[in-house]
Order: C-alpha cells, then sequence, then structure tokens
C-alpha cells in the first residue's frame, strides 16, 4: 500500500517544530505528506514548505475567535472548520492514513475513519487532560474561569482522552512516562504505542552564536528559555534568587513570555521577593537567538512543577541546552529528572523548593571542574550517543513501515 499521510494541526504553520520534524521525517523516508492547519491573516491556503504540502483553513485567526471556536469544539469534541474541510483534504489528496496532531481534532478525523477507510495514528503531545488543570491557574477573569470549568473540565478530557487511546489504530508517546501512564491504566495493547520523543537535530549544535547576547558583564548567568506558564515552574527559580541575595553576580535571564496573567504574576513575584536586580526578564524573542542564550549562559534551566502533566511530557530544550554544551539544572518531575540523570548532563532539585534550587546553583557555581562535565556528558548524549532527532525519527518512520506492512 502507497501511503499519503494528512496530518491534523489545530495552529498555526510553521510554528511547530515537532510537527516540522516529523513531516520532515516522513518525507525522507519517501512518503508525501500534506497537513490540514489553520490560516493567518496574509498566508496562502496552500504552499509546499520544506517539500510538505501545507492546506490552511480559516479556523479563528484572533484569540478571541479561537477562543469561540474552542468552546464550539469542546461541546461535541468536534471542530466545525476541520469537519467541513476533510472530506476535500482526504479525496483530493488521496490520503490513507491520518496523523492527529494532540488530543482536540482526534474526534473530527475519527469520524471520517470508515468512510474513507482510514489508518488513524493520534500523536499525543502531552497529557491534555492534565495540561488543562494547571494552564488556566493563575487566570483571574471569572468569565474566562467560569467558561474553563464547563468545557475544559478534566473529567470531560479524560474520557475523551480514553476514547482516543481506544479508536487510534496506533498511539505516538511523547516520552516513555506517557507510554506507561496508558499502559498502567490498561487502555489499550502497549503495542499499538510508539515512542517517539522531542530529541533535536544534530545540525542545532552549529547554530550562529551571538557572543554577545547578554552584553559585556561579568554575570554567573542561568538562564530559562521558552514559552512561559504556570507549569514551568519559573515562580521557583525566581524565589531561589532571595536565597542567592549574597552572590549578586548570580542572576537568572528569563527569555520568552507566557499569556498576560502569567507575566503580571511573575512580575509580581519579582517585586515581593525583592530581586529584581537579579532577574532579567528579556520577554519574547526569535528562536533563532535561543540557541546563543543557552550556549552563553552558565546554566540552563528547566524547573517544571511536578505533575501529571510535567511528568509526561518533555521539552524540546532540554535536548537543545544539552548540546550547547553547558550544564542543565532541572526538576525532579520524572522525565526531565529521568534523562537528565542517565546522561548525566545535570543537576536534579526538588520540584518547587526553592532552597533547593538556590543550592544546586551554589554548587555547580563553586565547582567548575563538575559542571564542565556534566555539560561535556550532554554534548556527547546529543552528538555521539543516541539523544537526537536522527535516532528519533527511525522510531517514527518503523511506525509508518507497521502501517504499509499491515494490510486492511
Amino acid at each position: 500500500m502507497e501511503l499519503k499521510i494528512g496530518m491534523l494541526l489545530d495552529a498555526f504553520y510553521p510554528t511547530d517544530i515537532r510537527v516540522y520534524k516529523e513531516a520532515t521525517a516522513l518525507i525522507q523516508a519517501g512518503y508525501e505528506v500534506h497537513l490540514l492547519c489553520k490560516r493567518r491573516k496574509g498566508e496562502q491556503t496552500y504552499e509546499e514548505v520544506d517539500r510538505l504540502k501545507v492546506h490552511r483553513i480559516n479556523a479563528g485567526k484572533s484569540n478571541m475567535a479561537k477562543g469561540i471556536v474552542d468552546v464550539i469544539t469542546a461541546i461535541n469534541f468536534v471542530n466545525p472548520f476541520f469537519r467541513k474541510a476533510l472530506p476535500d483534504f482526504i479525496t483530493s489528496n488521496e490520503i490513507n492514513v491520518l496523523h492527529i496532531h494532540d488530543l482536540p481534532l482526534f474526534k473530527t478525523g475519527f469520524e471520517m475513519k470508515h468512510k474513507y477507510n482510514l489508518k488513524l495514528v493520534a500523536d499525543f503531545h502531552e497529557n491534555y487532560p492534565e495540561a488543562l488543570k494547571v494552564w488556566f491557574t493563575w487566570k483571574k477573569n471569572k468569565l474566562l474561569r467560569l467558561k474553563n470549568s464547563l468545557f475544559f473540565s478534566y473529567n470531560r478530557w479524560k474520557s475523551y482522552e480514553t476514547f482516543a487511546i481506544k479508536k487510534a489504530d496506533y498511539l505516538i508517546a511523547v516520552v516513555e512516562e506517557m507510554k506507561n501512564r496508558i499502559v498502567d491504566q490498561n487502555i489499550c495493547d502497549e503495542t499499538k504505542i510508539f515512542v517517539v520523543t522531542n530529541t533535536e537535530e544534530k545540525s542545532f549544535a552549529n547554530s550562529p552564536i551571538d557572543t554577545n547576547i547578554y552584553g559585556l558583564k561579568d554575570e554567573y548567568i542561568i538562564t530559562y528559555t521558552g514559552n512561559i506558564g504556570p507549569h514551568r515552574g519559573i515562580d521557583t527559580a525566581i524565589k531561589a534568587m532571595t536565597y542567592l541575595k549574597d552572590k549578586p553576580e548570580i542572576k537568572l535571564y528569563i527569555v520568552g513570555s507566557g499569556s498576560k496573567s502569567v507575566m503580571e504574576k511573575l512580575h509580581t513575584l519579582i517585586k515581593e521577593n525583592a530581586v529584581s536586580d537579579q532577574v532579567k526578564m528579556m520577554g519574547y524573542q526569535p528562536f533563532s537567538r535561543f540557541f546563543s542564550f543557552m550556549k552563553m549562559a552558565n546554566v540552563n534551566t528547566i524547573p517544571h512543577h511536578s505533575n501529571d502533566h510535567t511528568d509526561n511530557t518533555v521539552p524540546h530544550k532540554l535536548f537543545q541546552a544539552m548540546m550547547t554544551g553547558k550544564p542543565l539544572l532541572v526538576s525532579s518531575s520524572r522525565s526531565l529528572k529521568r534523562i537528565v540523570e542517565a546522561t548525566g548532563s545535570g543537576l536534579v532539585f526538588e520540584a518547587g523548593n526553592a532552597r533547593d534550587f538556590a543550592s544546586k546553583v551554589t554548587m555547580l557555581y563553586t565547582n567548575q571542574q563538575l559542571s564542565g562535565q556534566l555539560g561535556s556528558n550532554g554534548l556527547q548524549a546529543t552528538l555521539k550517543g543516541s539523544c537526537h532527532w536522527e535516532n528519533t525519527a527511525k522510531k517514527l518512520q518503523a511506525l509508518y513501515h507497521d502501517i504499509q506492512s499491515c494490510p486492511g
């Protein structure tokens, strides 16, 4: 059977690094891959992006429109815009496998399964029901909190996730912990679950470096890069700086942004803990600068809180930071702890414990030999070991080899 893969993404493209890497890996393996995604103002309805055939539909261009569509979708878990577009997308491109990125669009794709004789691949980027518990914890707007409690409650989405796990032909879990969670719940046979984690391409280590990214300062720099939300543990890192006031040269740089309520929360924490001299908020930065921020730091931190969301996913920046050759400081969130300890690429602090975070910073600050060894271990694991995308891509390609070999 010649496979023609139709990916579904309830977001804009190109912005999703996981979708890009997966699509590229499948194209390199000889498959024809199409992507149905949302369209921003000014974007073409169809174009090829690095050989990926991108089809865009109008399905909520603004945050307000997206919020309305999300509520409509959450009523019966079917997105009306994608449902309308899918029949033509499937027939015109002769799609025989739907690869559905994350939980929200699964049922929309499932509606097409039997009519068009499709195989369904559910790609779980994260533990979505648990994520809904933590994403909105810093929201103050009462109307938003009511909407979330009605339409985005854990129990509704957990039941929906169970439905998706049972109905999918194949599952992709983002990390081993995610696979183990599903297996432990006895929802499905583990043989249909493939782990495709968020490793990085080796070429990331050759990214251009701006050696003056922080300016000419005599500082010991701890850096967090990426999206910011309540589950990311940035609040722990900020509070930890209160235990490092006797070392004013140690600075925490926060590179990235979040929602208005999230950023207000962080600025309030900085003020309440009187650490404005030690914590630098860099705001949104283009991805092209991330390697420089990581490479020119002394320590890269991923201080996630430990919960059933963060324990069952892993961020791209873990492996990206390892490729800079600098030590990591991560929380005891299960997946982070396992990978960092297995590779010897950093230190682990107790999630949510600001004092322990500060203690581990001091350990790295006062022991250059330890820091150098940890950084070297991370570089070795990603460039010479197995923790790189070139290795991970083979697992995704193996899944599709299974599909191609399976009749019916």
